[in-house]
């Protein structure tokens, strides 16, 4: 009977990972797992043969379940690494509740039911009925036998690397083993590493003087606006426009508007944006960023900037323990971290303060920045209320949406990041209002998507919306907009880039030298190289975004199940033309993960 449920679970399970090749191998491979494993509980357990059946089926199919929901945000399967940010679950769980749907609960729902057949299949039978040790003994063995024969059969078809990376048996397997395996690398690889860091280093000089400078002795005030996508931006829903403040920024004479510019974040989400664009390095891919490698040492921008005089603080309305911020940020080299426990909530949308209080009452702080000394202060802003599921009260729903498109996620993300775009509004307005606007470089970006690629139940008005299919290539591109009153600027960059590139642009407009540390991305103002993205989120590692192409490495590991699209026709093209650069993104990315897990800039730094 359980068997037979795990054959069912199987087929929802494939469903719900969306997995696109080998699903038949797949389903009949853990189906014959499941019988092997289940027969050997019940051979070896001895009287607690029940109980450790129920354990074990009820742990798989939470595990199935979590694996399901991750995957429907996240686009790929749960690590054993990601079990620690669980206690974070209570924070989203407004978030999570959407993801939920009847085909994902299905696979927790029967072990109530389970439980009580198995307590009533005793009773009924009692041991005259009930299968001996020696049944489960040869039910194990003809399994395991099946289970081999399959596994041969998908070797020698070329199939076995496909199916072992998405079969979920094997996939816990696979995960735990790269957790604990240890790699020594050797003297040859160690001098490969450093002469491969040589030459990221040496991409560093920049000779280009394209805005070099501009913002030099001005404040920096960064603004990480939390959801902003690029496809609202100039866009109207109805006639309505959804970020007019933003728009009109983007626009004016003295800002330079990025629109080719994309998302670079890890398990970390909003606080491995911060990670990238502060340091200009990879994000890891094990753990957030900022709990992994929180004491490592690093010389971004914070640093950058406090070398040249500046005073860098940290601003966010959220708890500071969150995201590990408040241990993070020290090496990070903000010298103070304003934090929800600085701040006086008058009203709360959903995580806590909303982003106009906070936007309110950090001019208090700013102020205080700015008298602290002759000097000009680095002020790095986070915001808060435009954050999935983008519930807004209904005084704050500013837009008409049409009957169809009510309680939809996009449409609720349109209240929300039109309410975070006035916010923004009165912000850049308070500057003016207490003499901060004319002597600041307001810099203003998107921390991640907002909308996930692939919910059927946002196909219709994000195809309303934007007339063109919604792709991964446009769910992770943000907009990133540098503003610097009275200077003649009003140019829109279209060189492609990620959060990787802000880091040395932004050091390049303030006119400072990176000479400590190593970054990855380059100053889009002056491109050196074709620039192109490496996403490892979303889009699996060794998948690739240039200015007309999107490579999508396969989900399965297999390079010849990949696809690749041109980003303006949305043709399909031949994937063989990706080799060379699928294979320097997983350089680079090796590289940046060396200096992390080392500690790199620890003997760096000096």
């Amino acid at each position: 009977m359980l068997e037979l449920m795990m054959l069912i679970k199987s087929i929802i399970y494939t469903n719900a990972i969306k997995v696109e090749k080998n699903e038949a191998y797949i389903i009949v491979l853990t189906f014959f797992l499941s019988c092997a494993i289940f027969s050997f509980i019940s051979w070896k357990s001895g009287n607690k043969k029940k109980r450790n059946t129920i354990v074990f089926y009820s742990l798989i199919s939470i595990l199935m379940f979590a694996n399901a929901v991750y995957f429907s945000y996240f686009n790929t399967l749960l690590s054993i690494n990601v079990l620690g940010q669980a206690r974070q679950l209570n924070t989203v769980k407004n978030s999570i509740k959407h993801l939920l749907d009847l085909n994902k609960i299905i696979l927790v729902l029967d072990i109530p039911f389970v439980y009580y057949f198995l307590n009533k299949k005793e009773k009924a039978f009692g041991k005259k009925g009930a299968l001996k040790a020696e049944d489960y003994k040869n039910i194990f063995k003809t399994s395991s036998v099946f289970v081999l024969s399959v596994l041969v059969y998908l070797f020698g078809i070329g199939e076995l690397k496909s199916v072992i990376n998405q079969e979920f048996y094997s996939h816990q397997v696979v995960d735990f083993y790269h957790i604990v395996r240890f790699e020594k690398t050797s003297v040859a690889e160690e001098q490969t590493i450093e002469d491969g860091l040589k030459k990221i280093a040496e991409r560093m000089k920049n000779e280009g003087q394209n805005y070099h400078g501009i913002g030099n002795g001005k404040n920096l005030i960064v603004i990480q606006v939390e959801s902003l996508a690029n496809f609202v931006m100039f866009r109207d829903y109805d006639g309505q426009e959804i970020t007019p403040n933003l728009n009109k920024l983007a626009l004016e004479n003295d800002s330079i508007y990025y629109n080719n510019y994309f998302q670079l974040i890890g398990k970390g989400n909003t606080s491995d944006a911060e990670f990238v664009s502060l340091n200009s390095l990879y994000p890891s891919m094990e753990k957030p960023t900022y709990f992994q490698y929180a004491d490592n040492k690093f010389y971004g921008l914070p640093w950058l900037m406090r070398d040249n005089g500046y005073t860098a603080w940290a601003f966010h309305g959220y708890k500071r323990e969150f995201w590990n911020r408040d241990k993070a940020y020290v090496n990070q080299g903000f010298e103070r971290f304003i934090a929800e426990d600085n701040f006086n909530f008058t009203e709360e949308i959903g995580f806590g303060i909303t982003d106009k209080d906070f936007f309110n009452q950090s001019m208090f702080y700013l102020k205080q920045l700015d008298q602290k000394d002759e000097n000009p202060f680095y002020a790095f802003l986070v915001t808060l209320t435009s954050h999935n599921p983008y519930e807004m009260p209904e005084e704050y729903q500013k837009i008409n949406i049409r009957e169809e498109h009510k309680n939809t996620l996009t449409a609720n993300y349109l209240q929300a990041i039109h309410y975070t775009d006035e916010a923004i509004g009165g912000f850049i307005q308070s500057l003016k209002d207490n003499g901060l606007y004319d002597d600041s470089v307001i810099v203003i970006y998107g921390d991640h998507f907002a909308i996930n690629a692939g919910l059927e139940t946002e196909e219709e008005i994000l195809n309303y919306l934007l007339d063109k299919p919604y792709d991964y290539d446009t769910m992770m591109n943000i907009p990133l907009i540098i503003h610097i009153p009275n200077e003649n600027l009003g140019n829109t960059i279209t060189t492609v880039g990620s959060q990787l590139d802000f880091y040395p642009t932004i050091a390049n407009v303030m006119g400072y030298e990176n000479t400590k540390g190593i970054v990855f991305g380059m100053d889009l103002n002056n491109p050196t190289r074709e620039n192109c993205v490496f996403p490892q989120t979303y889009l699996y590692k060794g998948s690739v975004i240039t200015k007309d192409y999107m490579f999508e490495f396969s989900r399965d590991g297999v390079y010849e199940n990949s696809k690749a699209i041109n980003r303006h026709t949305r043709e399909e093209v031949d994937i063989n033309k990706f080799k060379d650069i699928y294979q320097r993104g997983i350089r680079e990315i090796d590289l940046s993960d060396y200096i992390l897990k080392n500690n790199y800039f620890q003997e760096y730094i000096k």
